[in-house]
C-alpha cells in the first residue's frame, strides 16, 4: 500500500521540480519574467514605388507589425516625387520573452492600395526577438511596380541553409530571390526554375 502512494508523491515531486527550476536558477532575480525586453519588429525600409517604370507619387504605404502579445503597430508613409518611401527601425518593450515556452514571432505586413486594390510588398513572419541580417538585406530596397504580380518566394537563411525564409510580395530583387509561386489576381501558377518566365497553371 506505501509503495502504491509513494508513486504518485514522486510523480508530483518531479513535476514540482521542474516548474520551479527556472525560478531557482535565477537566484536573486527570480521576478525576472517580470522585467522587459527589447523585441525587434522591423529594420529600416527603403522602397521605391513605380507603374510601369514610373515613379508613383502620393501614395500611402502602410506598415503593420504585431508581435504575439496581439497588438497590432501601424506606421504610414507616403511616397515622394520619386515615388520613394522610408520607414525606420521599429522595436517594443515586451516581458513575453521571459515566460516560459514563449514562441516569439512577428508578422510583417507592408501594403499599397491604388485604385482600392490591397497589394503586398513585404508579407513575412519573423521569428525571434532579434534582428535578422537576411530580413534587413531585403526591407533596405525594395523595388515594386503596381502592376506585376504578388510572388510566395524564398531567400537565403544563413541559420539553416537547407531551410529558406519565405516572403510575399509584388516587388522584386535581383539577387537572393527565388520565386516559388505567382499569382495573377485570378489564377495561381507554380514558378519552375525560379524562372517568372516559366509558369505552369495550378489546376
Amino acid at each position: 500500500m506505501n509503495n502504491r502512494l509513494q508513486w504518485p508523491r514522486r510523480v508530483i515531486l518531479l513535476v514540482f521540480l521542474a516548474l520551479a527550476y527556472p525560478i531557482l536558477s535565477h537566484g536573486a532575480d527570480m521576478f525576472g519574467w517580470f522585467k522587459k525586453k527589447e523585441v525587434f519588429l522591423s529594420s529600416e525600409v527603403n522602397g521605391v514605388i513605380t507603374e510601369n517604370g514610373t515613379p508613383v507619387a502620393n501614395l500611402e504605404v502602410t506598415r503593420s507589425l504585431m508581435y504575439i502579445d496581439g497588438k497590432d503597430h501601424i506606421d504610414v508613409a507616403t511616397t515622394d516625387s520619386e515615388g520613394r518611401f522610408y520607414f525606420p527601425r521599429k522595436t517594443i518593450k515586451s516581458s513575453i520573452p521571459n515566460r516560459l515556452f514563449a514562441e516569439n514571432h512577428v508578422s510583417q505586413h507592408i501594403t499599397i492600395e491604388p485604385n482600392g486594390e490591397l497589394l503586398p510588398l513585404w508579407i513575412a513572419n519573423h521569428v525571434g526577438i532579434t534582428e535578422v541580417p537576411e530580413f534587413s538585406e531585403k526591407l533596405s530596397k525594395i523595388t515594386c511596380d503596381v502592376v506585376d504580380a504578388q510572388v510566395d518566394f524564398g531567400f537565403k537563411n544563413n541559420n539553416n541553409p537547407h531551410l529558406d525564409h519565405m516572403a510575399t510580395s509584388i516587388c522584386r530583387w535581383e539577387a537572393d530571390y527565388k520565386p516559388i509561386w505567382l499569382y495573377d489576381g485570378e489564377n495561381e501558377y507554380r514558378v519552375n526554375n525560379y524562372d517568372l518566365n516559366d509558369l505552369t497553371k495550378r489546376k
